[in-house]
C-alpha cells in the first residue's frame, strides 16, 4: 500500500543539498520513491513530502539519509517523520 510521509528535517536547504549529493540523488526518485518535494518552513529549514509505494521502502531510504545526516552532523537530532496511508495521488 501507497505510503506518504511528512519529514520536518531540521536542517537548512544548504544542508539538504548537500546531503542529495552525498547519496548520489539527482533528480530521479529512489527505489520505491513515487514523489519527493522539499519545501523551506518559516524557519528556514527544510520539510520534505514524499509518496512512496511501501512504508518499508520509505523506511530503508530513511535509514540511508539518517546515516548521511549523522556522519555529515547536520540537525539537532532526529527529524520529527509523520506516515499517513495515501488514499488517492494525481499529477499534472
Amino acid at each position: 500500500m501507497a505510503t506518504a510521509r511528512f519529514v520536518k528535517t531540521g536542517i537548512t536547504p544548504d544542508e539538504y543539498d548537500e546531503m542529495r549529493e552525498k547519496l548520489g540523488i539527482g533528480d530521479t526518485p529512489p527505489a520505491g520513491g513515487v514523489f519527493h518535494a522539499a519545501a523551506v518552513g518559516e524557519d528556514g529549514k527544510i520539510r520534505v513530502f514524499e509518496v512512496w509505494d511501501s512504508r518499508e521502502q520509505a523506511d530503508a531510504w530513511g535509514e540511508k539519509v539518517m546515516a548521511v545526516r549523522t556522519e555529515a552532523g547536520f540537525g539537532d537530532g532526529p527529524p520529527s517523520i509523520e506516515y499517513l496511508e495515501v488514499h488517492k495521488v494525481v499529477q499534472r
